[in-house]
C-alpha cells in the first residue's frame, strides 16, 4: 500500500473536486465522510473559509489559537454550536459526536472535472494549516506547512497537469 493510499482513512478527511476555473478561481465542491451532500464553493477562499468551519464544528484539529471577532457582544465558543453541552464528565470528542450522529461514508470515489485532492489537516497551528495533500489523478502525496502553501500545491498540480 502506497504512502499515499495509508492517509484515507483518517477523521477529518475532506475531498476537494475542482470543476471549474472562472476568473483565475476555482469553483468546485468540497465532501467529506459525515454527510452526503456536498459543500459548493465559488472560489479557492470560499473553499478554505468552509473547511474551517467543518473543522471548528468537529473541533479537531483544535486551534491553537481562538478567532478574533471585533464588534460582537458576548463570544460564543465554537466548540459549542450544533452540540448540546456534555452533561457528564465525559471525554467524548465533538468529532466522535458527529460521527455517532451521522455515520461515515466512503469520499474516495468523488472526483471533479479538474483535479481531486484528498486533504488531511494534522494541525491547525500558528493561525494556518498544516498537514498533507493527494492529488489523486497522479496519487502524489505533498505536505504543506499553511493554508497558502496548499492552495499553491493545488493550483501548480492543476495548471501543470492541465496545460495545453
Amino acid at each position: 500500500m502506497s504512502e499515499a493510499k495509508q492517509m484515507l482513512f483518517a477523521r477529518n478527511l475532506i475531498c476537494v473536486c475542482i470543476d471549474d476555473n472562472q476568473n483565475t478561481d476555482y469553483q468546485g465542491q468540497l465532501w467529506h465522510q459525515y454527510s452526503d451532500d456536498p459543500i459548493s464553493f465559488n472560489g479557492i477562499y470560499d473553499m478554505l473559509i468552509s473547511a474551517d468551519k467543518l473543522y471548528d464544528e468537529w473541533d479537531f484539529p483544535q486551534r491553537s489559537l481562538e478567532r478574533r471577532e471585533f464588534g460582537r457582544g458576548e463570544q460564543e465558543d465554537h466548540r459549542d454550536k450544533g452540540f448540546p453541552k456534555q452533561q457528564d464528565d465525559s471525554d467524548e470528542l465533538a468529532i466522535d459526536r458527529v460521527q455517532k450522529q451521522h455515520g461515515t461514508r466512503n469520499i474516495q470515489g468523488k472526483k471533479g472535472r479538474m483535479g481531486t485532492f484528498i486533504i488531511q489537516v494534522a494541525f491547525r497551528q500558528h493561525a494556518t494549516w498544516q498537514g498533507h495533500v493527494i492529488f489523486v489523478e497522479k496519487n502524489e502525496r505533498k505536505d504543506f506547512e499553511s493554508a497558502m502553501e496548499l492552495v499553491r500545491i493545488i493550483d501548480g498540480d492543476l495548471n501543470t497537469e492541465f496545460k495545453f
